[in-house]
């Protein structure tokens, strides 16, 4: 039976006026440590947790109006800086029962509040705590990746058919066709002829088709997430005699695809004209519907590995090995995560089933008080518009350092460009890939204007060219007062910015125009106080693996001028 879960209707609290023992009273003792808890966030109260809430001090910006805000922080303040027990609320001024009875009402919401998030930083622990996260899984796993290779590939491919084999519902959607220039363990997957010789003679020894000779035997159903668009061009989709855009649509129908579903494809099949531009980059394991692995880590050997770090950052370099992150994730929000992987799985040739059945949908349980907004985007959202453009392509070619103009919205970039806007004292990231000059420069305003910032960014790049992109920002983000760490101990992969060291977001999107215009993203952002301390806890232990870093002579250059042809290619054709 399909379970919907619905906000409860508030109780009846008499009407308004200053808040009494009595209605404090009425407040259902499972409620009490979740209202506590959301009155003990650092803002007080969320913040309203969207792309437009900019300023940090407008109503707009939180989720209860600045009346009630106003008299419950005062009161926090002269309580020692928290609420302990409802008893603390007693006698607040400006805030009646009825504004209690919203704020419980507003708590029922399963999809948003009362999870919990647990870190899980990259190597050995990831190891760990991915595998033992499919191992405990009792009625099925559904897995959306990037990429898949190495031994961790093969060893997560055996242990699926073994779950098979117990009864548990399996489903693997990952990219098994792309663009992938490292040419590294982790970009190993499925990709160009091209690469199955450079794998084959440099790295993984074709140890794809071995996973796919696993997951074959194994019976394990999995699904080519590539291309993202057009998928009647497949030889999948051929094979069941769907050869143009009005078989796929058929066929969609006769699924019972919702129609929602299909005009997000169509709108992908318009945009995403070259299939290998365009890939679901978004990773997240679910589990029973009750956990989800969820961050920036694929699942290759240059994630998941069982040995400490060498000091030597050489020796790490040369393994391909990556520093990354990501996080255990339980609560209702995993509802929305299990409907967004049947909507590409159903739509890339996937079965269908229902997302909203108690076997995969269980009723949400409260198993903390994290608040978390979960964020998805997808090609074509921001564009480079070519007529504005084509002069300042030329421009690059020859020199000039005219950057790209944009147009259209992405959320989840609209999200990491306000971030630093809601910070009051401090804001942190740490990201791979730090290339998008807009969203750059709009983050190093907020430190000239005073605001601690700190970047953590790779000495070591697996794609030597966008290393080179990266570097370029480095002399305008130090000259803003930014703080810029280099981390040397290895590769860096993390995606993670930080609030006040109570507001994260992590996930799969990077701080380039690739992310922003050509790949489908998933970010989450998170507002809870022990994540969030966990958070700052680790980025002040990377922070002692890095060096301040010393712009070169040549990202000073390309401050203001252009390498000829190098920049244009990179930064209108691949990043």
């Amino acid at each position: 039976m399909a379970f919907h879960p619905q906000p409860p209707s508030p109780p009846p609290f008499p009407g308004r006026r200053a808040l009494a023992a009595e209605d404090l009273a009425r407040v259902p003792d499972d409620r009490a440590p979740a209202l506590l808890a959301y009155l003990n966030l650092p803002p007080l109260g969320a913040l309203a947790d969207d792309a437009r809430a900019v300023s940090g001090r407008d109503d707009a910006d939180f989720e209860l109006p600045a009346r009630v805000r106003a008299a419950l922080r005062a009161r926090r303040d002269g309580n020692g800086g928290a609420f302990r027990s409802l008893g603390d609320l007693v006698g607040v001024g400006e805030v009646d029962a009825q504004d209690l009875a919203a704020m419980l009402a507003r708590l029922g919401d399963r999809t948003r509040y009362g999870h919990r998030v647990r870190p899980v930083w990259g190597g050995p622990e990831a190891e760990r705590e991915f595998f033992a996260l499919l191992e405990g899984a009792q009625r099925y796993i559904h897995i959306s990746t990037y990429i898949i290779g190495g031994e961790a590939g093969l060893r997560m491919a055996r242990l699926l058919a073994r779950k098979q084999r117990e009864g548990v519902k399996v489903r693997l959607l990952f990219c098994a066709s792309g663009f992938v220039i490292s040419g590294s363990p982790s970009g190993t997957g499925f990709v160009s002829r091209f690469s199955e010789l450079r794998s084959y003679l440099f790295h993984d020894r074709y140890y794809r088709k071995r996973i796919v000779a696993e997951l074959a035997a194994g019976q394990v159903p999995f699904v080519n997430s590539a291309p993202v668009c057009r998928h009647w061009t497949r030889r999948d989709f051929r094979a069941r005699g769907i050869k143009n855009r009005q078989g796929y649509e058929r066929w969609a129908r006769a699924r019972g695809i919702p129609d929602a579903w299909l005009d997000e494809q169509e709108h992908l099949d318009e945009v995403c004209g070259a299939a290998f531009a365009n890939v679901d980059h978004r990773k997240m394991i679910i589990v029973d519907g009750e956990r989800a692995f969820i961050g920036s880590q694929n699942i290759a050997d240059s994630y998941f590995y069982g040995n400490e770090l060498s000091r030597d950052a050489r020796e790490n370099v040369r393994r391909w090995q990556w520093h990354d992150n990501s996080a255990i994730l339980e609560g209702g929000g995993i509802r929305k995560l299990n409907q967004l992987f049947l909507q590409r799985w159903a739509l890339s040739g996937g079965d269908r089933f229902d997302a909203d059945d108690a076997f995969y949908a269980p009723a949400p349980a409260c198993p903390g008080h994290a608040v978390l907004a979960t964020q998805t985007s997808i090609p074509g959202m921001l564009r480079l518009p070519w007529r504005r453009n084509w002069s300042r392509l030329l421009a690059s070619m020859l020199g000039g350092d005219l950057r790209p103009i944009t147009e259209g919205e992405n959320p989840i970039r609209q999200r990491m460009v306000n971030l630093p806007a809601l910070a009051r004292q401090s804001f942190d990231a740490e990201h791979c890939y730090p290339s998008d000059a807009d969203l750059l420069a709009r983050w190093s305003a907020h430190a000239a204007r005073g605001l601690a910032v700190n970047l953590i960014v790779p000495e070591h790049y697996d794609t030597v060219v966008l290393g080179y992109e990266c570097d370029r920002f480095f002399p305008e983000l130090l000259a803003a007062g930014v703080k810029v760490w280099g981390y040397r101990r290895a590769i860096l992969h993390s995606k993670l910015a930080m609030v006040d060291d109570f507001y994260v977001a992590t996930g799969s999107y990077n701080l380039t125009l690739r992310s922003a215009r050509a790949d489908l993203e998933l970010e989450f952002f998170i507002q809870c106080p022990d994540y969030g301390a966990a958070v700052s806890e680790r980025l002040a232990r990377d922070r002692e693996e890095c060096a301040l870093v010393e712009p070169s002579a040549l990202a000073r250059l390309r401050r203001r001028v252009s390498l000829p042809f190098f920049d244009a290619i990179v930064r209108y054709f691949l990043f």
